[in-house]
């Protein structure tokens, strides 16, 4: 359970096997592919030998592979969308598979086919969609013109005109007055609370005034060329969009139907994108018309297995493989960290993540930090009930195939059901109710209790936590700052216990005596130590002095552990009071209306309980316990291997 051991591959094999060799490494998915071209670190041999070779082009492909991407994810959003939901599709579940299977089973031809054919379905929707939106304008403005009893063309005399417009609701009364004045006649055909449609008859000779109106109170001017009636119009345009509509419903049933090749629409996307990712470090070897070379990082464990993997694959003979030790210069400098922990410690890895991976010699504190917080994620959510719900929900979401990130979170959580439901039976609390039995510890009457347990067991992390930067300084050689990091600051811790248990419960002045020897033998290390390391002992010893001051963090760093009992206390009281608020409803509510309530009020305090124990059990980690010996700082891991955006891609070996 640490930091996996690295080891430096270097891969060359003949030019034609390539790309069968960069398929398989990424079906392996254990290999980062080492950047030839830029690394400096234990690189001179490249431009002594390799100094004319160019990293391969590779724009154009990247280009194609994008537009194919953007076409399979454009088919896809537009068969989800446009088709009938009356139509299934067998895109049921995520799929699992490997890497080589999918690549086997990806046929490019029938993929252009099968795009091209949702992309002349596209076309007629967008058509009919279009004929729909013209039809529905006409529709719109015909309705406001049927009242219209003639052709205005066929209305105009010699010596009368004709002239349809539209005003705006607000001027139509002056605009009224004006007509009425003019002895102009008008008649309204439709009118609402915005516009008026009317048509003014008029003698030619009076055009000048009519436009002068018409300017004045910018009235918008209809022109109607059509052969019908506005009414017949409309009937026609009506009819027609009842045969457009039935001609989208038939478009959209078609649509409907393809959504049993999204299945292989996303299938091969992924293909394509673990394509793109190849490609995307093709600047990263050495390739040309003869020979191929690579290196990389692997797990030292894993090259025994990698060997005889692509062994297989092109023939021994066919190839150099081999592994050697990083240097200093690449472990301080370029080597990645990837973690190995049990099934049971993995899914806590994302909370080292979160903060900062360790460097490659660093000690991993997943392993470390796992149990602490899994005691106090379950003191502070504390709810049996609550602890009882996570379990059954993320078992069923576990029996599904969930993407590896979503997996790793439900498992998380999976195991924290477990501390959950244990504190809420040793406080008797399920959904905030008390079952028919003595709690082990009384929210209500234990508080000390819980108190001194939460104290307790922060005094035990911090102790570990210095023995770990104890350690850390050993294994750097570093034996007085082990003494003035790690155990001098233990032993303060023992003599403060020790002197404290003898003064206040065994009455026994020598443990008293004892402890406080201790402590004091552990403060004068602390301030000596660095007078021993430094060359000025005078620096040395305001160091010292500086080093002892930080005592004070160390009372905060416990007080901060009183978090463990103040949450756990209040989530359950607010289950409770939850509870009693809906107990104190009349029985007819209290079946009807108080169970929504419940639902929504535990809902509630099951999230924000589950939130803070997440958020304040992180930071008991990161603050009280990283900051005693963790530096982080370390690269992830990042081997070549597929986007699996569609499907769990299982490792081939």
């Amino acid at each position: 359970m640490a930091v996996s051991k690295m080891s430096k591959l270097t891969l060359i094999a003949q030019q034609e096997y390539s790309e069968r060799i960069l398929s398989a490494i990424q079906g392996f998915q254990g290999v980062e592919i080492r950047d030839l071209f830029q690394q400096t670190v234990s690189n001179e041999w490249v431009e002594e030998y390799f100094n004319e070779i160019d990293p391969l082009p590779s724009q154009d492909t990247l280009a194609k592979i994008d537009y194919q991407l953007e076409q399979i994810t454009h088919a896809i959003r537009f068969v989800e969308h446009n088709g009938s939901s009356r139509e299934k599709g067998l895109h049921l579940k995520r799929q699992v598979a490997t890497l080589k299977t999918l690549e086997e089973n990806f046929d490019e031809a029938a993929l252009l086919s099968e795009l091209e054919s949702i992309q002349e379905l596209e076309r007629h929707f967008l058509d009919a969609s279009s004929r729909q939106r013209d039809l529905s304008e006409q529709e719109s403005l015909l309705q406001k013109w049927q009242a219209l009893d003639f052709l205005p063309k066929e209305y105009a005399l010699r010596s009368s005109k004709c002239f349809l417009g539209t005003a705006d609701a607000s001027i139509w009364e002056s605009f009224k007055q004006e007509l009425k004045d003019k002895q102009i006649h008008y008649e309204i055909i439709y009118s609402d609370d915005h516009i008026v449609n009317f048509v003014l008859l008029f003698l030619r000779a009076e055009q000048g005034e009519v436009q002068e109106l018409v300017r004045q109170f910018s009235i918008v001017a209809f022109t109607y060329n059509r052969t019908q009636l506005p009414k017949a119009e409309l009937a026609s345009i009506q009819r027609e969009m009842m045969k457009l509509v039935e001609e989208q419903k038939k478009l959209a049933r078609q649509i409907g139907q393809k959504k049993i090749v999204i299945e292989n629409l996303e299938t091969s996307e992924e293909v394509l994108l673990a394509r793109k990712n190849r490609w995307l470090i093709h600047d990263r070897f050495i390739k040309d018309d003869k020979v191929f070379l690579l290196q990389g990082w692997i797990e030292t464990d894993s090259f025994k297995s990698f060997e005889t993997f692509v062994e297989d694959l092109i023939g021994a003979g066919n190839l150099y493989i081999e592994i050697e030790e990083p240097t200093d210069t690449e472990i301080n400098e370029e080597i990645p960290t990837k973690l190995k922990n049990h099934k049971l410690v993995k899914p806590f890895e994302m909370l080292t993540e979160m903060y900062s991976l360790p460097k490659y010699h660093e000690v991993d504190p997943t392993p470390w930090f796992m149990p602490f917080y899994f005691v106090f994620f379950g003191m502070m959510v504390a709810d049996a009930g609550y602890g009882a719900l996570m379990l059954v929900a993320t078992t069923v979401a576990l029996r599904t195939i969930l993407p590896r990130g979503m997996e790793r979170f439900m498992r998380f959580f999976q195991i924290l059901a477990v501390p959950t439901i244990l504190w809420g039976l040793i406080y008797n609390s399920f959904f905030g109710f008390s079952l028919d039995y003595t709690p082990i510890l009384s929210t209500s009457d234990d508080v000390i209790s819980i108190l001194i347990l939460s104290i307790v067991f922060g005094v035990i992390q911090i102790f570990i936590g210095l023995g770990l930067a104890a350690k850390e300084n050993i294994k750097a050689k570093n034996y007085l700052g082990a003494v003035s990091d790690g155990f001098a600051w233990q032993g303060i811790m023992v003599g403060a216990i020790v002197g404290g248990l003898g003064k206040m419960l065994m009455d026994s002045q020598g443990l008293f005596f004892i402890g406080v020897g201790l402590a004091v033998l552990s403060a004068l290390l602390i301030i000596v130590t660095p007078m021993l390391q430094s060359k000025s002992k005078l620096k040395g010893l305001a160091k010292g002095a500086y080093n002892l001051y930080g005592i004070t963090s160390y009372i905060g760093d416990l007080v901060s552990y009183t978090r463990l009992m103040a949450l756990g206390i209040s989530g359950g009281s607010i289950a409770a009071a939850f509870n009693m608020l809906v107990g104190y409803m009349p029985p007819i509510a209290r079946f009807s209306v108080g169970i929504l309530l419940m639902l929504a009020l535990h809902g509630l305090n099951i999230f924000l309980s589950l939130l803070s124990a997440y958020v304040h059990g992180a930071r008991l980690q990161y603050v009280e316990f990283f900051g005693k010996f963790y530096e982080g700082g370390g690269r992830a891991f990042s081997p070549l291997k597929t986007e699996e955006k569609y499907v769990n891609i299982e490792q081939e070996k």
